[in-house]
C-alpha cells in the first residue's frame, strides 16, 4: 500500500516505485491511498493502479474557516484510514507525503504491519518529520533529509526518476546555437514566466547564438508568445506542456527551472546546467534547501524569488551559455546527484522490512 500524493513530486516517484515492485513478482499488487483533490485521482488510474480515498486536508499554514474544516475532517480521515488498511490487509506501507500518508501510515503502525517513508526533498515536510519517529525503516533522496529526520539508519536512495532519463542523449543539430528550456511544471509558473519575457531585452546581443524553448502553462500561454514574437526571439517555441520532457532536457544546454525534487531529479539524471527558482511559498521553503544542496554541488546557479528581476536572470543566462566549459562542468556536476539505483534501492528496503516485521 502506498499513501500520499497531492503533486506530481509525491505520486511520479511513488508510481515508480510501484511499478518496479511488482515488476519483480507479477503476483504482487499496489494499492494506493490519496484524496480526491490530489493529482493522484487522475495520474494513478491511468498507470493502472487502484486507488483508495480517505478525506483528509493540509493542518500546516492554513487559517479560518478552511484550518477548522480540515480539522474536522482529521478524526473522519483517520477512521477512514482504518478501514482501507484494515480491508487491504498489506504486506507493507509505504507513505511518499501528502495529506493522506499520515493517517495510513499511522493506523498501519497501530495495527501492526511493517511501515516506511519516503522522503523527496533535501528538506522534509511536517508529516515525515513526524512519521519519522514511529516508521519501521526511512529511505531518503539526500542525506540532508537524514539528518534533519534525526534517523541515523535511515537510506540514502536518491530519488526515483523514469528510465528514459538516463538513457535519452542529446541529437546533434545543424547549427552552433545554445539553447536555453525554460519550464515551470506540468501548471507553469507566472513568475518565471515574467522573469524571462523580460529577461529577453538584456538578452538581445546573443540572439543569433542561442534559441529558447519555453513551457508557459495554460493561463500565460498566449500572453508569453506574444511577448516573444515582439522580441528579438521571435521563433522561439512557446508551449503549454512539454511531454515527453526527457527528450527537451537533453537537447538544453541549460535549464531555468522551479527547484522542486521532481524537476532536479529529471534534470540532473539527465546531466545539465541549471538556474533554479525555488518556489517561495513551498512548505518550509523545501524548494531553496534543494536549489542550495545543488548549488553547493556546482550544478546550479540559485536566484530566488525576491532576487528574481529580469536583467538578473539574463545575466545569469549569459554568464552560464558564454562559458562552454562551465556549462559543461555544471552539467557532469548536476549528474553526480542523480541515483540510476534510486528505485530497486527502495524496494529492496521495502523487500527486508516485510521479511524481518
Amino acid at each position: 500500500m502506498i499513501a500520499g500524493g497531492g503533486t506530481g513530486g509525491h505520486i511520479y516517484p511513488a508510481l515508480a516505485i510501484a511499478q518496479e515492485f511488482v515488476r519483480r513478482d507479477p503476483n504482487r499488487r499496489v494499492v494506493f491511498v490519496g484524496t480526491q483533490y490530489g493529482l493522484e485521482k487522475n495520474i494513478v488510474p491511468k498507470a493502472g493502479f487502484p486507488i483508495e480515498f480517505i478525506s483528509v486536508g493540509a493542518l500546516k499554514g492554513k487559517g479560518g474557516l478552511e484550518l477548522i474544516k480540515n480539522l474536522f475532517r482529521l478524526p473522519i480521515g483517520i477512521f477512514q484510514a482504518f478501514a482501507v488498511v484494515t480491508r487491504h490487509r498489506p504486506h507493507i506501507v509505504l507513505g511518499v507525503g501528502g495529506y493522506s500518508s499520515g493517517p495510513v501510515l499511522l493506523a498501519a503502525r497501530i495495527i501492526g504491519y511493517p511501515t516506511a517513508i519516503h522522503e523527496q526533498n533535501a528538506f522534509p515536510g511536517l508529516t515525515n518529520r513526524l512519521l519519522s519517529r514511529v516508521v519501521t525503516a526511512v529511505a531518503v533522496a539526500f542525506k540532508d533529509a537524514a539528518t534533519r529526520l534525526k534517523r541515523p539508519d535511515a537510506v540514502v536512495t536518491g530519488n526515483p526518476v523514469r528510465r528514459e532519463f538516463f538513457e535519452v542523449t542529446k541529437q546533434p543539430r545543424g547549427d552552433n546555437k545554445k539553447r536555453v528550456l525554460v519550464f515551470g511544471g506540468s501548471q507553469g509558473s507566472h513568475i518565471l514566466n515574467e522573469a524571462m519575457t523580460g529577461a529577453l531585452m538584456f538578452l538581445y546581443q546573443m540572439k543569433d547564438e542561442i534559441e529558447i524553448v519555453h513551457q508557459t502553462g495554460a493561463k500565460d500561454v498566449d500572453q508569453v508568445r506574444l511577448l516573444y514574437k515582439a522580441s528579438a526571439f521571435p521563433n522561439s517555441r512557446i508551449v503549454t506542456y512539454l511531454d515527453p520532457i526527457a527528450n527537451e532536457i537533453a537537447a538544453a544546454d541549460l535549464v531555468v527551472c522551479r527547484a522542486g525534487a521532481m524537476s532536479i531529479g529529471d534534470v540532473a539524471a539527465v546531466g545539465r546546467a541549471a538556474i533554479l527558482v525555488p518556489f517561495a511559498l513551498s512548505a518550509d521553503n523545501h524548494q531553496e534547501a534543494n536549489a542550495r544542496m545543488v548549488e553547493r554541488a556546482g550544478g546550479a546557479v540559485v536566484i530566488t524569488e525576491a532576487q528574481l528581476t529580469p536583467e538578473r536572470l539574463a545575466t545569469a543566462i549569459a554568464q552560464v551559455l558564454t562559458d562552454a566549459q562551465k556549462t559543461v562542468q555544471m552539467g557532469a556536476a548536476a549528474k553526480t546527484l542523480s541515483s540510476p539505483d534510486a528505485t530497486k534501492k527502495i524496494v529492496e528496503l521495502l523487500e527486508k522490512i516485510e521479511r524481518t516485521e
